[in-house]
């Protein structure tokens, strides 16, 4: 749910670097040759990403006669993502991409890997195109898997081309409860497009987000119980919702939408928490 920029290299770059490095004649040979098809469909890819049309681009089992799918996994795999391969520094430039390490799937866990946006088993000649390999935590790579989607509105976000803004879309609902609970959901910005809308909702319940976001609120709430407490016990309700209002304030200022700016947003406009609430945590 985090914008990046687009990697700083083109897949000619990357296709010519890696077949640099693989020692097998004939592979370096099949990379090379397929370069015109590869930089055709790159052209395609980067004209409907911006439009959220990547779902219309066909699936297919391979990219030429003589690169197979099955051979162009290797060519990922076993040349351009090897450690030591002369390719190696693009797939470690897009990994560290991201602020402090953090997916942009889901903005919270650290990032383990390099996920193709588009599946490699679908789409094989995609596999080194930059605008394609998002980085991601093991977690979103795996809910994400290689499911295809059959609509504009079934496509997960792409860090790359699809903006949010800077409206508050991520909301807290906080559940009276003993102790309180917190449920994440998304509250569509009124500058979202319907399609955008649908697929903000879709990455969240892909990406298991609410799970995701209310377990760490729930921890965030046990963090800060004590100060709390403390706080209305000197100056009661009203202290306590001061505090959090800056909490919230400082969270904004950093990060409009993440998950910490929603809960403590939550947290101080409701008038439940800040009277009792907060003395239920424990």
């Amino acid at each position: 749910m985090k914008r990046l920029p687009l990697p700083g290299f083109d897949v000619k770059h990357a296709v010519e670097l890696c077949a640099s490095g693989i020692t097998i004649p004939e592979r370096a040979q099949a990379l090379m040759n397929a370069l015109p098809a590869i930089q055709s469909a790159e052209s395609t890819y980067l004209h409907m990403a911006p439009t959220a049309q990547l779902y219309l681009i066909p699936t297919s089992d391979g990219v030429t006669p003589q690169l197979t799918g099955d051979l162009m996994g290797v060519v990922y795999k076993s040349h351009f993502m090897r450690a030591g391969s002369p390719s190696r520094g693009l797939y470690d430039a897009i990994r560290v991409a991201p602020p402090y390490n953090l997916c942009p799937l889901c903005g919270q866990r650290t990032v383990a890997s390099v996920d193709h946006y588009l599946p490699q088993s679908l789409h094989p000649v995609f596999n080194l195109t930059p605008a394609n390999l998002v980085p991601a935590c093991s977690d979103c790579n795996k809910n994400k898997l290689a499911k295809l989607a059959q609509s504009a509105e079934q496509q997960t976000l792409h860090p790359y081309f699809d903006d949010l803004g800077s409206e508050r879309w991520l909301v807290v609902d906080v559940r009276e409860t003993t102790p309180p609970g917190v449920a994440f959901r998304v509250r569509p910005a009124q500058a979202w497009s319907a399609v955008l809308a649908q697929r903000v909702q879709h990455h969240f319940e892909v990406m298991d987000l609410a799970e995701l976001y209310a377990a760490q609120g729930a921890s965030e709430l046990a963090d800060i119980s004590s100060g709390l407490v403390k706080l209305g016990l000197t100056g009661g309700g009203a202290a306590v919702r001061a505090h959090l209002e800056g909490e919230f304030a400082s969270r904004f200022e950093r990060d409009a939408n993440s998950w910490k700016t929603a809960l403590y947003e939550g947290l101080c406009t409701s008038d439940w928490f800040c009277d009792e609430g907060y003395r239920l945590i424990r």
